[in-house]
């Protein structure tokens, strides 16, 4: 046997030693990576068509896995591991994963009373201790899905969106961080879902067209509170009186949204929050009985919402309000609107509503009322302040009869004649009272006390309505700086408003 002959077999069998090796380690690897992720699947009761790993090309993929976890459940089509980095988990047993891919997801959550908080933190603290490894997955993709959420055994969805993909990088998972409400870290996120429905209550419902998520960037498109009902099915399905919403938000814009937990709390903050082409239409009946219960100025609702909020300037443009109150079965309803509306509000927030320089609220607004008369009101207040202190300003332009006639006639079965030119009011105080001053300015003002049937005049409540009113009442300028009214607690904001109005129109009539 000559040299070349036997270089050539030493190469060979070199070569098949190491293929035999290799072949003999590839499966040593594959066996243990497999084990290891069929231990936590098992770990967390799932079950699974098939677990694959292949070693050469650094590659596993979990086939239609099912977990059930308390009252969550998640089944995927497949998830995929791509690019291991065998070192790390060899020598450290730190797993780092360049591309961790999902496909088709459901999860459904059902919401029970079962599981206390005690419960589920002790259940999450004893995880996180039993976890010793540190997790990098350097992209996260999901592709498709759906996310859900049920009221217990019910069939029907509190919540449910459709995942059209997310993209997470730089994922970090460790022991830490299991400790948390949000069990990982990430560097970038990008969603988009479309299809979001939430059930807010027994009338109405939440949809959203589309969602999108860029990193800090946060747009959503087409969001709508609809009615469950008609107006004659809302009333048969509340004992009390109801407000029934119909709202449509063309988008809604966050420029650098940032979000977290604080104290169990979620937390928002954000510098600027645009929202277009609002309409907002409100009926009421006031065929039910009243609603007695409190109702809490907004500085105290926002004070103690659930949720922790930063939000530094809210910019609301080109939207419409309408507002209608049905007084008489018989009778169409009262009705006010307020078009091509524009509001900016700065510094809402409830973080740290005990430091000295807790900045106030403020709400500016400029509308159409009943589409003729321009109407600006500039509106503060302090939502650290217990008391719940505010001071509210407004003016309005030319103003004709004709127009509170919508309102007047169904709903107090008035009917007034002539022009209010102008009228500014500035108003000050607490939860529990408020006084201030009012400028009215009207020509040829008068008030007819109609009939039952809405349309014939009662000439003679009517003339001695007009004898109650001042002679000079005709054409005046006035200006009343003692108004005062102390606020009915079961009534909200903007009926303890409309009474100081009220009661500055009536010493100007009167």
């Amino acid at each position: 046997m000559n040299k070349t002959t036997k270089l050539t077999i030493g190469i060979l069998s070199a070569l098949a030693v190491a293929a035999i090796a290799l072949i003999i380690l590839n499966n040593y690897l594959e066996n243990r990576i497999t084990k290891a992720l069929e231990d936590n699947l098992k770990g967390t009761n799932a079950v699974y068509d098939k677990v694959d790993v292949n070693l050469l090309s650094r590659k596993a993929e979990i086939i239609k896995p099912f977990v059930e976890i308390k009252d969550k459940t998640l089944k995927v089509d497949a998830i995929s591991l791509n690019d291991i980095h065998l070192w790390d988990y060899i020598s450290n047993k730190d797993i780092v994963i360049g591309e961790l891919k999902i496909s088709n997801p459901v999860v459904k959550f059902y919401n029970s009373d079962r599981n206390s908080k005690d419960t589920l933190k002790s259940s999450e603290n004893k995880k996180s201790s039993k976890f010793q490894n540190k997790v990098l997955v350097k992209r996260v993709s999901v592709e498709q899905g759906s996310f859900q959420i049920f009221e217990n055994d019910s069939s029907e969805h509190r919540l449910f969106t459709k995942i059209n993909s997310i993209n997470l990088e730089q994922v970090r998972i460790n022991s830490e961080t299991l400790k948390e409400s949000i069990p990982f870290n990430y560097e970038l996120i990008l969603l988009k879902a479309d299809s979001l429905f939430y059930d807010l209550d027994k009338q109405h419902e939440l949809a959203v067209g589309d969602l999108e998520i860029d990193n800090n960037k946060v747009k959503i498109t087409e969001f709508q509170i609809i009615p469950k009902y008609s107006r004659a099915g809302h009333q048969e399905t509340i004992k009390v009186e109801k407000d029934r919403y119909e709202l449509a938000i063309d988008s809604i814009l966050m420029n650098d949204l940032n979000w977290g937990v604080q104290n169990d709390s979620l937390k928002f903050e954000n510098p600027v929050t645009r929202i277009k082409n609002a309409d907002f239409r409100i009926y009421r009946s006031k065929l039910p009985p009243d609603d007695t219960g409190f109702k809490p100025m907004y500085s105290e609702m926002i004070r103690k919402m659930p949720i922790l909020l930063e939000l530094d300037s809210i910019q609301i443009s080109n939207s419409y309000i309408k507002y209608e109150e049905q007084v008489q079965a018989d009778r169409v309803p009262g009705m006010v609107e307020f078009s091509n509306l524009n509001i900016s509000m700065s510094n809402l927030t409830n973080i740290g509503l005990d430091r000295n320089d807790f900045p106030k609220t403020r709400v500016k607004a400029n509308t159409d009322f009943m589409k003729t008369s321009p109407l600006e009101i500039d509106w503060e207040f302090d939502i650290s302040n217990r008391e719940d202190r505010f001071q509210i300003t407004g003016s309005l332009g030319a103003l004709a009869a004709s127009e509170m006639n919508r309102f007047l006639k169904a709903g107090m079965n008035v009917e007034a004649s002539g022009e209010i030119s102008s009228m500014y009011f500035n108003f000050y105080g607490n939860a529990n009272q408020a006084q201030g001053e009012m400028r009215l300015d009207y020509n040829d003002f008068k008030v007819e006390v109609l009939r039952k049937d809405r349309e014939k005049k009662n000439k003679i409540i009517s003339a001695l309505a007009n004898l109650i009113v001042r002679n000079d009442t005709e054409n005046r300028k006035v200006h009343y700086k003692e108004i005062k009214y102390t606020r009915d607690e079961t009534r909200s904001f903007w009926n303890y408003l409309w009474n100081l109005i009220k009661n500055g129109a009536l010493k100007s009539f009167l």
